[in-house]
Formats: C-alpha cells, sequence, structure tokens
C-alpha cells in the first residue's frame, strides 16, 4: 500500500466529534454503562439511528429495543461502540446526489446481507452484530475517493458498469490504489478495532484464489462482508442495475463458509424482504 500516494490524492476526514467522544470513553477503564448512555443521548440524531439499527428485522432482536440501555445490554458496549462509529460515518457523506445515494444503498445492503449470511454460515462462527458494522463500513473508501476526486470517481464508475469489472480493479489502473486501502488508513485514524479495518482492507482479497490456500483462509467476518458484497452486485444493490456478469467469486465464498443451496436460497429470501423493509427507514440514518 502507498500511503503517501492516497494521502495525496484522498482527504481523510477527522473521526466525527460524537465517535470521537465515545472512542474516548470506551478506552477510559473506569467509564460506566451510564457514561456511555449519557453519551449517546447527549446526540439526538445518534440516539434514534443507533435504536433503528437495534430494532431492525435484520438485527435479530426477539422483543423491542426502547431504550440505549436495552441497546446496550443487548448488544454489549463493543457492539454499540462500533456501531456508534458507522453511524457517524455517515456524516462522511458529504454531497448527497445519485452517487452518494447509490454507495450508502450498497454498504446498507451488504450490512443487511451479511447478518443473514453469519447466521447461516456452516464453517465459521460469524458475529452478526459485527457483520452489520462491518457491512457500513466496508466501502466508505469509496465514499472518500468520491469525495475528493468526484469527476474522476465518476468516469470509475462508468467503466465499472460498461466492463462490467469490479471497482477495485479499475480503481488501481486509474488511481494506483483501491478503496479498500484508503478505507484502512481511515479505519487506523478512527481508531477502528483491527478485525475492522482488516476486514475493510482484506474484502475484496477474499474474490480471488490465492485467498483460499491452506494458510491463508481470510477470518470469517471478512469471508461474510466479501459474499455479502457479491450478492448484493449480482442482485444490483447500490447499482443502476442487476450485475450478475461481473464475478467476484461468489460460487467459491459459498463453499469455504459453507452455505448450501437450501441455504442460500433462505438468505436471498429474507434478504430481499428485509431490505425493502428496511431500505426507506435507513435513508436518514
Amino acid at each position: 500500500m502507498n500511503k503517501e500516494q492516497i494521502l495525496a490524492s484522498c482527504e481523510l476526514p477527522a473521526v466525527p466529534a460524537v465517535a470521537a467522544r465515545i472512542l474516548k470513553l470506551v478506552e477510559d477503564p473506569l467509564t460506566t454503562v451510564d457514561d456511555f448512555q449519557k453519551a449517546i443521548l447527549s446526540d439526538q440524531a445518534l440516539t434514534t439511528r443507533v435504536l433503528k439499527i437495534a430494532n431492525s428485522a435484520y438485527y435479530g432482536s426477539s422483543r423491542e429495543i426502547n431504550t440505549v440501555s436495552d441497546a446496550i445490554v443487548m448488544m454489549g458496549i463493543d457492539t454499540i461502540k462500533n456501531l456508534a462509529v458507522a453511524v457517524a460515518s455517515r456524516e462522511v457523506y458529504r454531497n448527497f446526489g445519485i452517487m452518494e445515494q447509490k454507495l450508502w444503498e450498497h454498504c446498507l445492503g451488504v450490512s443487511i446481507c451479511s447478518s443473514f449470511v453469519a447466521r447461516y454460515a456452516g464453517h465459521f462462527s460469524i458475529r452478526g452484530e459485527e457483520a452489520v458494522v462491518a457491512g457500513l463500513l466496508h466501502d466508505i473508501g469509496k465514499v472518500i475517493m468520491n469525495n475528493s476526486q468526484p469527476t474522476r470517481f465518476g468516469e470509475l464508475t462508468r467503466r465499472v458498469y460498461e466492463e462490467r469489472v469490479p471497482y477495485h480493479v479499475i480503481e488501481e489502473e486509474m488511481f494506483g490504489f483501491n478503496h479498500a486501502e484508503v478505507g484502512f488508513l481511515l479505519a487506523e485514524k478512527w481508531d477502528f478495532p483491527e478485525s475492522l479495518a482488516n476486514t475493510i482492507l482484506r474484502h475484496h482479497d477474499c474474490h480471488d484464489d490465492d485467498a483460499f490456500g491452506p494458510d491463508t483462509t481470510p477470518e470469517g467476518l471478512c469471508l461474510a462482508i466479501s459474499l455479502a458484497d457479491a450478492i448484493c452486485a449480482r442482485l444490483g444493490v447500490g447499482f443502476r442495475g442487476p450485475m450478475a456478469d461481473m464475478d467476484l467469486g461468489e460460487e467459491r465464498l459459498r463453499r469455504v463458509i459453507g452455505i448450501g443451496d437450501e441455504e442460500m436460497d433462505e438468505i436471498e429470501g429474507l434478504f430481499k424482504e428485509s431490505y425493502v423493509q428496511e431500505r426507506l427507514q435507513f435513508q436518514e440514518l
């Protein structure tokens, strides 16, 4: 990764203030659950968004979550912290036009889909809560690249549609780096957990054959995000239409994760139903 080249081409935003406060609290061993709850409640928008996600169909809660304290009990402080940072990342979408709308819809789709992949994974134990957060953040590097060089990124997107080639391949050609690397640098700057930062960095490595050697199989979370990414691309979630002819290694990923045809049908059915239900609700997330 050429860090200097990325930083010369892309502006990495500072961590949003509310996320910075929460990260600071989590790092303090004297912080109580009440302190953490008060920090979230001090930001009405964040409180509303966290509760929306906690009550979303794909999050799988068996009861209605009405308070931040209930959300903390159900999901745990670490998950709430990561979720708060993911929600705060919405501020990175500065100008919300068609491009930004599609990027957001894709991240939301991958977030929802990966939670079901985690549920049905046969060969890995994957926490749905982690998959939800990683899905929302996996393509944050695309947003940074679009914000920094919108004309160039628009041309890149045109080529993705015309050539049916994945973003990261054309990014390497046009920029000399890809959105996963940009997202990883942002994750470092924002002090994301190591597993989340590595998932952002490696979610396209899983599409390649050499990711599945005897000593190189990626961890379950990264595989779940990669498969959900491939499913969403095939279905056209976050694109102008279905991209079934763009190879993202879906069949290979299914085999490695341990998802058969029957499970795959269930995942797609649950995903399509949940995405329709949740998309409008999360437009303002």
